[in-house]
């Protein structure tokens, strides 16, 4: 495959890719490259706000910009509005995907949320809402989406968790049991379906210059190039990374490249996972 997925325009020719989260920054990036490599594709995302998250998500524009944009690149993509944390929106998103092209062949949970307090001022619905969208909304599309790859004996699954999977990040509660979560979620899948020509990984990023980043950081009255400087600040270097950097490992796992990889979570950090 080489260094750069993206760079075989037939690598995933047959495959359907859905990718939560895909309006912007990861999963767009994601979704960017398996367009590239010419995956049919399907980009989910909520595209509204949540109140307990104190920066903007993406909205009905962007998703369809998105979209827009992905089109120039591949003529079979499209956009599905709904939220993972809902068991039949799930459901009725990836009817409509069996439906038109027969099944899911890569499922990508990029959809995640994040907020930052101390323990004693998080709420219950600031809790529930990081864990309901990253644990519970993967749950939710890998159950739905597991028979038919079972059925066809291949799949992939990739989980976007963080270094906050591996690693407590301060004021970060929520978050941080959430992506252990997503880490427990993907060993434990992993070894469900080994030997059935299916495999589950996790990447796990670093700080990514990306919207959620840089809608925290104003959140605590951070400017754009503060807030990633200070999100970065672990990195060995202190710079971010670019999404594009997570989109190769991510789509390294789900290519057949990959094929003896489960169960594992890849990081990409620079190296801070390793402090």
């Amino acid at each position: 495959m080489g260094t750069n997925a993206r760079s075989d325009p037939g690598l995933m020719k047959d495959k359907v890719a859905l990718v939560t989260g895909g309006a912007r920054g990861n999963g767009f990036a994601i979704a960017k490259g398996m367009a590239e490599a010419g995956a049919t594709l399907f980009i989910g995302d909520i595209a509204a706000n949540i109140s307990e998250i104190p920066y903007p998500l993406s909205g009905p524009d962007t998703l369809a910009q998105a979209e827009a944009a992905l089109r120039r690149i591949h003529p079979r993509v499209y956009s599905i509005v709904f939220d993972v944390r809902d068991s039949n929106a799930v459901h009725r998103a990836v009817s409509w995907v069996e439906e038109e092209t027969g099944g899911v062949d890569i499922l990508v949970n990029n959809a995640g949320v994040i907020a930052l307090n101390p323990l004693g001022s998080v709420s219950e619905a600031e809790w529930r809402v990081q864990l309901d969208v990253i644990v519970t909304g993967a749950f939710h599309c890998c159950r739905r989406v597991l028979p038919g790859m079972t059925a066809k004996g291949w799949g992939r699954i990739v989980n976007v968790a963080s270094v906050a999977g591996h690693r407590g990040i301060g004021t970060g509660v929520a978050y941080t049991a959430a992506k252990h979560a997503l880490i427990g979620l993907t060993r434990a899948l992993a070894m469900e379906v080994a030997g059935q020509g299916i495999t589950v990984n996790a990447v796990c990023p670093g700080t990514v210059a990306t919207d959620l980043v840089r809608g925290l950081g104003a959140a605590m009255d951070l400017s754009p190039g503060e807030a990633l400087r200070h999100f970065s600040a672990r990195h060995p270097g202190g710079d971010p990374l670019a999404p594009e950097d997570v989109a190769a490992a991510a789509l390294w796992l789900a290519s057949d490249a990959a094929r003896r990889v489960n169960g594992t979570s890849l990081f990409v950090d620079d190296g801070w996972h390793a402090h």
